[in-house]
């Protein structure tokens, strides 16, 4: 036998004793979602509210947290008919303190927490020349900084009970920055890093933490999305993409990919869409990215409109938003809490 194909079926082998030790680790490592004591922020609408939807259907322990009482309400009576058990309570998670005192409630009425599922996020979208520091302070405070306050109340009570599941819903975005999204991509590029290094920090207290990086999804949340500079086609081709079956994915599978994620205690996982090429276009030709999007900022409308005042999705309709172009995410926005 050549030298080469000897080196060719050590890899072959190899890589094949790889996969199968994955395999049975990755099955040591999955629970049953029965009776899980499970926190999800942002848990009243959107994704969110879909993760929620999933997990009452699997008789996990909810409980969930937003800003708006009325959202979480109208949840939380939706998951209790599908039999769940919910805690609804409202928190801002920018606020240590109000965070704390939700999780003493949670805690309190479930005698511990088994996984946390930080999802709460916001999107501004409009060119640099139209964001102001309070857009990035903003963006930074809910995506980041409000991740990182919920998870440091949960650690202590994970630590205790000596296991738990984080995971961190990041985004696409925050491995490769999205032209006129720039608050967002800064603190998702955030979120990624420290959910990574709690990975490596936290395993070994038998805490798995697992970094989702979605892409547009069509969970209905352009409406309630920021747009600043000439909103209304800012928001056209926002919604239209986000409803466009060949750029955005269905938010229930997208769900289900982040709950199995979330089982075998994976590290990251990239749910399953056509824009994931542009993650493995970067690492190979990181120039040549770099000038694509370039140029698509150059065909994205211009500074101008509104400029710095920020309007709401719903409130940035045109002819081309709401229209047939974004009847899926239209119609996920009335499944989804979002209206």
């Amino acid at each position: 036998m050549s030298t080469l194909r000897k080196f060719a079926t050590a890899a072959a082998a190899g890589y094949a004793g790889i996969v199968v030790t994955r395999a049975i680790v990755r099955r040591k490592r999955t629970f049953d979602w029965r009776n899980k004591r499970v926190v999800i922020t942002g848990g009243s609408r959107g994704l969110g509210l879909v993760i929620a939807r999933q997990l009452a259907d699997q008789g996990a322990r909810i409980a969930i947290t937003a800003r708006t009482e009325e959202d979480l309400s109208a949840a939380a009576a939706e998951l209790r008919r599908r039999g769940a058990e919910v805690i609804a309570h409202p928190c801002d998670i920018r606020d240590r303190e109000q965070v704390a005192t939700f999780i003493d409630r949670v805690t309190n009425q479930f005698d511990g927490i088994d996984v946390l599922l930080n999802v709460a996020g916001i999107i501004t979208v409009g060119p640099f020349e139209s964001m102001t520091m309070e857009d990035f302070q903003s963006a930074m405070q809910t995506n980041c900084w409000g991740a990182l306050h919920v998870a440091m109340e949960v650690l202590p009570h994970m630590r205790a009970a000596g296991w738990g599941r984080i995971v961190n819903i990041a985004s696409l975005g925050g491995k490769r920055a999205v032209p006129h999204m720039l608050p967002y991509a800064a603190s998702k590029f955030a979120l990624v890093g420290l959910s990574n290094g709690m990975r490596a920090e936290l395993k070994a207290d038998n805490i798995f933490v697992t970094t989702a990086c979605p892409s547009l999804m069509r969970t209905g949340s352009p409406r309630n999305a920021i747009f600043k500079g000439q909103h209304r086609d800012e928001y056209a081709w926002f919604s239209i993409g986000d409803s466009l079956p060949g750029l955005s994915m269905n938010a229930e599978a997208a769900a289900e990919q982040i709950l199995t994620a979330c089982q075998h205690g994976r590290g990251e996982v990239f749910i399953r869409s056509p824009l994931n090429v542009t993650i493995a276009l970067q690492n190979l030709f990181p120039e040549l990215t770099q000038e694509i999007l370039a140029l698509a900022a150059s065909v994205l409308p211009k500074m101008g409109g509104i400029g710095r005042t920020a309007a709401k999705g719903h409130q940035s309709q045109s002819e081309w938003s709401p229209s047939v172009l974004t009847t899926l995410t239209e119609q996920a926005a009335i499944r989804n809490n979002q209206i």
